[in-house]
């Protein structure tokens, strides 16, 4: 695909960048730069250059973010590398922005309404492609910065995820330099990749019911130490997959105080604790007939015995999930308070 205004876009962008920056670079706010991010929106083609400082992201932590635990506030996962937090961003941009940018979205318009995804993709990732290239034309403009260290620059994209382009314009050395938090926890996962999965699966469900009980265990101190939580253990018991299956509805009896926990203790979460393991069974969609009729079962303790119907809903909706051939999709009241259809699920 021959697109001659991406050559014009480019051009001026770079220009409009370059000249941000260079005065910028002239002012006495010029210290300890730590990150020039492109910020925009592929499905737009929108685009603006932000940056930071140690001193304004000091000054704006101390405004908004005073009661902020460090992994809230630092790292690759705090308002430190938060883009929408930074104080500096380029000025209004050039008419042929703009004229670039409904350009883009006709085109990309047309794509989408003959379903053409190649030419969309094809689009899309020349669009991110020509922001490298732009990152990549501007260092000697970033050297005229008076920078950190462990600055960098990257592109984010607001509907991929945060650091999905981020390798494309900073080597891994400066990557963990920057983040040596995430090269702690690179190192963490290669050692837990190591074991069985049986052994992950144990490791990651220990660890995940050591954050619900909020224990202070070591592994939850060296997790968070890696500005990690219980969503990243959540993440790593659906990559395991059906083999994590069993073990994810043992904690949901856990929790449900059913059965003892591992250290003896009976369990009474609350019902939106309990979604958690209802939701990675879900997305793991798939479990063996020993798992999928003990779930079964407890899906009829609590319609039956505990009367907590409501949560039968979503007990049925995974089901569902598991099996789509057996277990039908649950049907349920306006207010959705309780299943309508649950003797579908009993009888079968």
């Amino acid at each position: 695909m021959k697109n001659p205004e991406f050559s014009l876009w480019k051009s001026t962008l770079l220009n409009h960048f370059r000249n941000d920056l260079e005065k910028f670079a002239t002012t006495t706010e010029n210290k300890e730069v730590y990150a020039v991010i492109l910020d925009c929106q592929a499905t737009y083609g929108s685009v603006n250059m932000k940056w930071n400082t140690v001193d304004s992201f000091k000054i704006y932590a101390e405004k908004h973010c005073s009661s902020y635990p460090p992994d809230r506030l630092l790292g690759s996962r705090g308002v430190e590398y938060n883009v929408g937090d930074f104080s500096y961003e380029d000025s209004k941009q050039p008419e042929e922005i703009n004229k670039f940018e409904q350009w883009y979205e006709t085109i990309l318009s047309e794509c989408f309404d003959r379903e053409d995804e190649e030419s969309w993709n094809e689009l899309t990732q020349k669009f991110i492609h020509t922001l490298v290239e732009i990152i990549d034309e501007l260092a000697p403009t970033f050297s005229k910065l008076n920078t950190t260290g462990d600055f960098i620059a990257f592109i984010v994209e607001h509907d991929s995820d945060y650091y999905e382009y981020i390798k494309k314009t900073v080597t891994i050395e400066d990557y963990y330099k920057a983040f040596p938090e995430v090269k702690e926890y690179d190192q963490y996962l290669s050692h837990i990749y190591s074991l069985t999965k049986e052994e992950q699966v144990t490791h990651w469900c220990n660890l995940l019911y050591e954050f619900l009980i909020e224990a202070d265990t070591d592994g939850t101190r060296a997790f968070k130490q890696m500005n990690r939580n219980e969503y990243d253990a959540e993440d790593e018991i659906k990559k395991l997959g059906l083999i994590a299956s069993s073990k994810v509805v043992t904690l949901f009896e856990v929790f449900s105080g059913y059965i003892p926990s591992v250290d003896g203790v009976i369990i009474q979460s609350e019902s939106y604790t309990r979604w958690m393991f209802l939701s990675i069974l879900i997305d793991i969609k798939h479990a063996d007939e020993e798992t999928i009729n003990r779930l079964k079962q407890i899906l009829i303790r609590k319609y039956e015995i505990d009367n907590e119907v409501q949560e039968c809903i979503n007990i049925a909706r995974t089901l569902h999930a598991l099996d789509s051939l057996r277990f039908p999709e649950e049907v349920y009241d306006e207010n959705r308070l309780r299943l309508l259809n649950f003797e579908e699920y009993k009888n079968k």
